[in-house]
């Protein structure tokens, strides 16, 4: 019977043990002299995001004349970047302005108030305000904006005129002129102008301020409430409310003014001139002088006797 364990042959055996170790020497040297892989290349990493911010606040001041309105506008840009330009847009749905504001790129928020004209005029109450921002660096340029609804309040101005009158020479009071203005739409309320001097005398008036979008001068009378003013410098302060949508607005006005004498409301005119007399000198186009007495006024000192004048016929 035949094996079917074929027989060992010592030959053929280390024949191909030596044939398997030469491919795997081969395949190891040809392994040590190839070059390394170089490293996969990085992912280019992003440029880095410019921090400039726009912000519009939630209200404007509308003069009382309605063509402006002032809005505080906060940006930021980073420091070493050059601002552009800045323009704001308050639009209404049947008109609209604009402005323009800038503020140094420091990093840190800026705040810039900005005057935005209307033509059209105004009104009180919601607005639509755009903002648009602008910065450049190594030509690089960025632009930022901003859109909100805001609300348009009224402004009020107050001006208290530099002089005033004592109305009475025992200084029981004076007269003195205060100059107003509030928008269309809002409501005067009760104001006053106060006159003080020398931290001794007081004394104040009320008044409503009318709102139509026009300054308007008030003389007021002034009574001492304590001490009595006479000539010099004095104090005047204006503070002016009105209302609208429920809420309060103000204007004031603090400064130095002066008092002057009592007026004593001459109404006598003066006398008429007397001793006219004329001298003619040469003839055609000769000379003619003049002279008269002076007239005299209940108001005010005689002056000289004698005006010389001088015509030419």
């Amino acid at each position: 019977m035949r094996s079917l364990i074929s027989p060992w042959v010592p030959g053929v055996g280390v024949a191909a043990v030596l044939a398997v170790a030469l491919i795997i020497g081969s395949t190891a040297t040809v392994d040590a002299k190839r070059p390394p892989k170089p490293p996969p290349s990085p992912s280019p990493s992003p440029s880095p995001a410019v921090s400039a911010t726009v912000e519009v606040a939630s209200s404007g001041t509308m003069d009382p004349s309605r063509e402006s309105v002032m809005v505080d506008v906060t940006a930021t840009c980073p420091e070493g970047w050059t601002w552009s330009y800045g323009r704001l847009y308050v639009l209404q749905p049947d008109r609209g302005g604009a402005g323009t504001f800038s503020v140094p790129c420091t990093g840190t928020p800026q705040v810039a108030h900005v005057k935005v004209v209307n033509g059209n005029r105004f009104q009180l109450g919601d607005a639509t305000a755009n903002a648009y921002v602008g910065i450049e660096r190594n030509g690089q340029q960025v632009t930022v904006t901003s859109t909100r609804t805001i609300q348009l309040k009224p402004g009020v101005t107050a001006r208290v005129a530099d002089q005033g009158q004592l109305t009475g020479t025992s200084g029981g009071g004076v007269r003195i002129a205060v100059a107003v203005a509030c928008p269309t739409g809002s409501t005067g309320q009760e104001s006053y102008v106060t006159v003080s001097q020398d931290g001794t005398a007081l004394g104040r008036a009320f008044f409503t301020p009318t709102c139509d979008g026009q300054t308007r001068s008030l003389v007021l009378s002034i009574t001492a409430s304590q001490g009595t003013f006479h000539t010099g410098s004095a104090v005047g302060d204006a503070f002016v409310t009105v209302a609208w949508n429920g809420e309060a607005f103000f204007g004031v006005d603090n400064r130095a003014i002066t008092l002057l004498e009592t007026s004593t409301g001459d109404t006598t005119p003066p006398t008429t001139p007397a001793g006219l007399s004329a001298m003619t000198f040469g003839s055609g186009d000769g000379e003619t002088h003049l002279t008269w007495g002076a007239s005299t006024d209940s108001a005010t000192a005689a002056r000289s006797t004698t005006s010389p004048w001088r015509c030419w016929r």
